[in-house]
Protein backbone atom coordinates (compact mmCIF):
# COMPACT_ATOMS: atom_id res chain seq x y z
CA UNK A 1 0.00 0.00 0.00
CA UNK A 2 1.32 3.44 -0.95
CA UNK A 3 0.71 6.25 1.52
CA UNK A 4 1.12 10.01 1.21
CA UNK A 5 0.75 12.20 4.29
CA UNK A 6 -0.79 15.64 3.69
CA UNK A 7 0.94 17.70 6.38
CA UNK A 8 2.25 20.74 4.53
CA UNK A 9 1.00 23.54 2.31
CA UNK A 10 -2.28 24.02 4.18
CA UNK A 11 -4.09 27.36 4.36
CA UNK A 12 -6.89 28.31 6.75
CA UNK A 13 -9.47 31.08 7.02
CA UNK A 14 -12.42 31.90 9.26
CA UNK A 15 -15.57 30.71 7.51
CA UNK A 16 -17.37 34.03 8.01
CA UNK A 17 -14.59 35.75 6.02
CA UNK A 18 -14.87 33.43 3.00
CA UNK A 19 -17.76 34.09 0.62
CA UNK A 20 -17.02 31.13 -1.65
CA UNK A 21 -18.57 27.68 -1.33
CA UNK A 22 -16.60 24.49 -0.91
CA UNK A 23 -17.37 23.59 -4.51
CA UNK A 24 -15.97 26.91 -5.72
CA UNK A 25 -12.87 26.60 -3.56
CA UNK A 26 -12.09 23.22 -5.04
CA UNK A 27 -12.92 23.96 -8.67
CA UNK A 28 -12.86 27.51 -10.04
CA UNK A 29 -11.63 29.72 -7.17
CA UNK A 30 -8.93 27.99 -5.11
CA UNK A 31 -7.26 30.30 -2.58
CA UNK A 32 -3.69 31.43 -2.99
CA UNK A 33 -1.62 32.71 -0.23
CA UNK A 34 -1.20 33.21 2.44
CA UNK A 35 -3.19 36.34 1.57
CA UNK A 36 -6.03 37.77 3.68
CA UNK A 37 -8.20 36.15 4.92
CA UNK A 38 -6.11 33.01 4.33
CA UNK A 39 -3.17 32.20 6.61
CA UNK A 40 -0.66 29.38 6.88
CA UNK A 41 -2.28 26.52 8.78
CA UNK A 42 -1.01 23.88 11.16
CA UNK A 43 -2.26 20.45 10.07
CA UNK A 44 -2.32 18.34 12.12
CA UNK A 45 -3.31 21.04 14.56
CA UNK A 46 -6.10 23.23 15.84
CA UNK A 47 -7.65 26.54 14.87
CA UNK A 48 -6.00 28.16 17.88
CA UNK A 49 -2.65 26.68 16.87
CA UNK A 50 -3.04 28.20 13.41
CA UNK A 51 -3.98 31.59 14.88
CA UNK A 52 -0.93 31.49 17.15
CA UNK A 53 1.31 30.46 14.24
CA UNK A 54 0.04 33.41 12.21
CA UNK A 55 0.39 35.76 15.21
CA UNK A 56 -3.32 36.59 15.00
CA UNK A 57 -3.55 35.91 18.75
CA UNK A 58 -0.86 35.94 21.46
CA UNK A 59 0.81 32.76 22.67
CA UNK A 60 -1.59 31.44 25.35
CA UNK A 61 1.25 29.62 27.13
CA UNK A 62 3.03 32.88 28.02
CA UNK A 63 2.03 34.93 31.05
CA UNK A 64 -1.66 35.84 31.11
CA UNK A 65 -2.01 35.91 27.33
CA UNK A 66 -4.78 33.32 27.41
CA UNK A 67 -7.03 35.95 29.01
CA UNK A 68 -6.65 38.10 25.87
CA UNK A 69 -8.01 35.40 23.53
CA UNK A 70 -11.76 35.45 23.01
CA UNK A 71 -13.52 32.37 24.33
CA UNK A 72 -15.92 30.47 22.11
CA UNK A 73 -18.65 30.96 24.72
CA UNK A 74 -18.42 34.71 24.08
CA UNK A 75 -17.67 34.68 20.35
CA UNK A 76 -20.08 31.98 19.23
CA UNK A 77 -19.17 28.81 17.34
CA UNK A 78 -18.96 30.64 14.00
CA UNK A 79 -15.85 32.52 15.18
CA UNK A 80 -13.91 29.26 15.43
CA UNK A 81 -15.50 27.57 12.39
CA UNK A 82 -12.67 27.46 9.84
CA UNK A 83 -11.88 26.44 6.30
CA UNK A 84 -8.71 24.41 5.75
CA UNK A 85 -7.41 24.13 2.19
CA UNK A 86 -4.57 22.35 0.44
CA UNK A 87 -3.62 20.82 -2.90
CA UNK A 88 -1.93 17.52 -3.61
CA UNK A 89 -0.58 15.81 -6.69
CA UNK A 90 -1.67 12.27 -7.43
CA UNK A 91 -2.15 10.61 -10.79
CA UNK A 92 -4.33 7.54 -10.73
CA UNK A 93 -2.95 4.40 -12.32
CA UNK A 94 -5.00 1.60 -13.80
CA UNK A 95 -6.61 -0.74 -11.28
CA UNK A 96 -5.79 1.53 -8.34
CA UNK A 97 -8.08 2.30 -5.42
CA UNK A 98 -7.38 5.53 -3.51
CA UNK A 99 -8.71 6.63 -0.10
CA UNK A 100 -8.57 9.97 1.67
CA UNK A 101 -8.05 9.41 5.40
CA UNK A 102 -8.66 11.68 8.38
CA UNK A 103 -7.40 10.21 11.64
CA UNK A 104 -9.28 12.75 13.76
CA UNK A 105 -11.25 15.99 13.33
CA UNK A 106 -12.79 17.99 16.15
CA UNK A 107 -15.71 18.15 15.96
CA UNK A 108 -17.51 17.81 12.62
CA UNK A 109 -16.62 18.64 9.05
CA UNK A 110 -17.62 18.97 5.42
CA UNK A 111 -15.00 17.70 2.97
CA UNK A 112 -14.77 18.98 -0.59
CA UNK A 113 -12.44 17.39 -3.14
CA UNK A 114 -12.44 18.64 -6.73
CA UNK A 115 -15.99 19.93 -6.29
CA UNK A 116 -17.41 16.81 -4.64
CA UNK A 117 -18.82 17.06 -1.10
CA UNK A 118 -18.82 14.54 1.75
CA UNK A 119 -20.19 15.27 5.25
CA UNK A 120 -18.32 13.47 8.02
CA UNK A 121 -19.97 12.03 11.13
CA UNK A 122 -19.47 13.98 14.36
CA UNK A 123 -16.95 13.02 17.04
CA UNK A 124 -13.49 14.14 18.09
CA UNK A 125 -11.97 10.65 18.00
CA UNK A 126 -13.63 9.17 14.92
CA UNK A 127 -11.47 8.03 12.01
CA UNK A 128 -12.72 8.65 8.49
CA UNK A 129 -11.86 6.93 5.22
CA UNK A 130 -13.32 8.30 1.98
CA UNK A 131 -13.11 6.53 -1.37
CA UNK A 132 -11.81 9.20 -3.78
CA UNK A 133 -10.87 6.91 -6.67
CA UNK A 134 -13.50 8.30 -9.02
CA UNK A 135 -13.07 11.99 -8.15
CA UNK A 136 -9.33 12.43 -8.49
CA UNK A 137 -8.40 14.92 -11.17
CA UNK A 138 -7.02 13.24 -14.31
CA UNK A 139 -4.40 16.00 -14.48
CA UNK A 140 -3.06 14.88 -11.10
CA UNK A 141 -3.69 18.27 -9.45
CA UNK A 142 -6.29 17.87 -6.68
CA UNK A 143 -7.96 20.58 -4.60
CA UNK A 144 -9.06 19.75 -1.05
CA UNK A 145 -11.08 21.98 1.30
CA UNK A 146 -12.36 21.02 4.74
CA UNK A 147 -14.88 23.10 6.68
CA UNK A 148 -14.38 22.30 10.36
CA UNK A 149 -17.00 23.05 13.01
CA UNK A 150 -16.36 23.28 16.80
CA UNK A 151 -18.12 20.99 19.29
CA UNK A 152 -21.89 21.42 19.40
CA UNK A 153 -21.82 22.21 23.13
CA UNK A 154 -18.62 24.20 23.78
CA UNK A 155 -19.83 25.30 27.21
CA UNK A 156 -19.24 28.37 29.33
CA UNK A 157 -16.34 29.24 31.63
CA UNK A 158 -17.61 30.53 35.01
CA UNK A 159 -15.98 33.77 36.16
CA UNK A 160 -14.87 32.09 39.36
CA UNK A 161 -13.33 29.19 37.44
CA UNK A 162 -14.10 25.61 38.34
CA UNK A 163 -13.42 22.05 37.38
CA UNK A 164 -14.46 21.66 33.77
CA UNK A 165 -16.50 24.84 33.49
CA UNK A 166 -20.22 24.16 33.23
CA UNK A 167 -19.54 20.63 31.87
CA UNK A 168 -21.71 21.24 28.78
CA UNK A 169 -19.02 19.85 26.50
CA UNK A 170 -19.61 16.51 28.18
CA UNK A 171 -22.69 16.23 25.95
CA UNK A 172 -20.35 15.76 22.98
CA UNK A 173 -17.77 13.09 22.22
CA UNK A 174 -14.92 15.44 23.11
CA UNK A 175 -12.46 16.20 25.90
CA UNK A 176 -14.05 17.88 28.90
CA UNK A 177 -10.84 19.44 30.25
CA UNK A 178 -10.84 22.05 27.45
CA UNK A 179 -13.33 24.07 29.51
CA UNK A 180 -10.56 24.52 32.06
CA UNK A 181 -9.45 22.65 35.16
CA UNK A 182 -7.36 23.31 38.23
CA UNK A 183 -4.28 22.19 36.30
CA UNK A 184 -4.87 24.13 33.07
CA UNK A 185 -6.53 27.21 31.58
CA UNK A 186 -9.54 26.96 29.26
CA UNK A 187 -8.72 26.26 25.62
CA UNK A 188 -10.55 29.02 23.80
CA UNK A 189 -11.39 27.11 20.60
CA UNK A 190 -12.08 23.85 22.49
CA UNK A 191 -9.40 22.16 20.33
CA UNK A 192 -11.35 22.67 17.11
CA UNK A 193 -9.42 21.54 14.06
CA UNK A 194 -7.88 18.73 12.04
CA UNK A 195 -5.89 17.58 15.01
CA UNK A 196 -4.47 14.32 13.67
CA UNK A 197 -2.98 12.99 10.45
CA UNK A 198 -4.46 13.46 6.98
CA UNK A 199 -3.29 11.07 4.27
CA UNK A 200 -4.11 9.37 1.01
CA UNK A 201 -3.53 5.67 0.55
CA UNK A 202 -3.53 3.69 -2.67
CA UNK A 203 -3.85 -0.02 -3.33
CA UNK A 204 -3.55 -1.90 -6.59
CA UNK A 205 -1.23 -1.21 -9.52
Amino acid sequence: MAKKVLDSGWLAARSTEVSLTGVQLTTTHPPSGPTTPWMEASVPGTVLGTLVKSKAVPDPFYGLNNEAIIDIADSGREYYTFWFFTTFDYSLSANQHVDLNFRAINYSAEVYLNGHKQTLPKGMFRRHTLDITDILNPSGNNLLAVLVYPPDHPGTIPEEGGQGGDHEIGKDVATQYVEGWDWMCPIRDRNTGIWDEVSITATGV
